[in-house]
């Protein structure tokens, strides 16, 4: 299963903030879409780095409530791990446990087209599991009443 399999890739970025927004307006942005990461975007649409809860959490306890007047890119991580919509649900699990992130952005070159949460990734492996328990469930119950 890939990554557009279970997100619309098409749908935007519901958080998308260029580099010199004031983190306060971030945090306005996230709180009122309801996400915990934004996209950090260029002039040219490319992706310049990502701005998360954590990120934000990080710069509070190092700097105080200063950091709210300090723009996204003092506190964005630039180096950014994503995927593209081929990439299979798994592999990007895997990236997200590797690189410990709970958001993973999906991208079309250097351009963002949407971001995977954990929370995404849980639920569709989730369904599958479930799917494959029932399976061996009904398999089992056919070999023991001597159907198998």
């Amino acid at each position: 299963m890939k990554i557009s399999d279970i997100v619309d890739v098409n749908r935007g970025l519901v958080g998308m903030v260029m580099p010199d927004d004031p983190v306060s307006a971030v945090i306005t942005l996230m709180a009122e879409k309801h996400v915990g990461s934004v996209a950090v975007v260029d002039g040219d649409g490319n992706m310049a780095g990502i701005l998360s809860e954590r990120d934000i959490t990080r710069g509070l306890h190092e700097s105080g409530a200063a950091v709210l007047d300090r723009p996204v890119s003092e506190l964005m991580t630039a180096n950014v791990v994503g995927c593209m919509p081929e990439t299979d649900v798994r592999d990007a699990a895997d990236m997200m446990i590797q690189h410990r992130i709970r958001h993973l952005p999906v991208l079309d070159g250097f351009r963002p087209l949407t971001i995977v949460s954990i929370r995404d990734i849980v639920a569709i492996r989730l369904a599958a599991l479930e799917a494959d328990n029932e399976i061996l469930r009904a398999q089992l119950q056919e070999i023991a009443s001597g159907g198998g």
